[in-house]
């Protein structure tokens, strides 16, 4: 496989000053050189969302695609691969994400508070929102930073209501929380319409569970509870 420069120089796509091109699984990502690290749990989100060939993939607050990108690679024939990005930075970025990975798809800037897609029109939602209220905690100095971790533009309710908006009758979402927090996510997704049907943990480099992602649909019953590999 050729270096992430000379594959994105082949592909006909632009890395920017203060950008650089990290290894993604058998691809690459373009991410910004001293901007937050994309999603470290991206192929576990792939790996965790019952996707299937021919499906519609909606990516809320898609950042730089990280996960449409691993989502992708993981799952084959997806039928469309959308995302929503606030900032027009990142949804630059994750434009040119989609081209180096060889995908086809569109990234639209809106906002989930008002959703720029139309409803009930995907099998799949995915969602890694931020975790923590505007003036909670410690805050990065850096506004991208900041802006993935605190919820400067719509908390996870918002998040949860999107999804609701655009999945069919029988579409899941995905969403990745914070564990601290997973009681905030429930109680959001049940307010949107939605049901938890599947938690997995997640752990961090100190083996504690730091991050859960959670199944959710419109239908079904009972709630399958996994630990995850390490999780304590």
């Amino acid at each position: 496989m050729r270096a992430g420069r000379a594959e994105a120089a082949a592909r006909g796509v632009e890395v920017r000053a203060q950008e650089r091109v990290v290894p993604l699984g058998d691809a690459w990502l373009i991410r910004t050189e001293a901007g937050f690290e994309p999603c470290p749990w991206a192929f576990d989100v792939s790996r965790f969302a019952p996707a299937r060939g021919g499906d519609r993939v909606l990516d809320l607050g898609c950042g730089g695609g990280v996960l449409l990108c691993a989502l992708a690679q993981v799952h084959a024939g997806l039928r469309a691969l959308v995302g929503v990005e606030l900032e027009p930075t990142a949804a630059d970025q994750a434009r040119r994400n989609l081209a180096l990975s060889g995908l086809a798809g569109v990234i639209a800037l809106g906002d989930v508070r008002v959703p720029p897609v139309a409803p009930r029109a995907f099998d799949l939602v995915l969602c890694n929102p931020p975790f923590y209220p505007p003036n909670w905690g410690r805050e990065s100095r850096d506004r991208a930073t900041h802006a993935s971790t605190h919820a400067l533009s719509g908390d996870v309710a918002d998040f949860a209501r999107a999804a609701a908006h655009a999945l069919t009758p029988h579409g899941r979402a995905v969403f990745v929380y914070d564990a601290g927090h997973l009681a905030t996510l429930l109680f959001a997704l049940a307010e949107a319409g939605l049901t938890a049907r599947a938690i997995r943990g997640l752990v961090d480099d100190r083996g504690v569970t730091a991050r859960v992602l959670v199944l959710a649909g419109r239908e079904g019953a009972g709630l399958i509870v996994d630990r995850g590999p390490g999780c304590r």
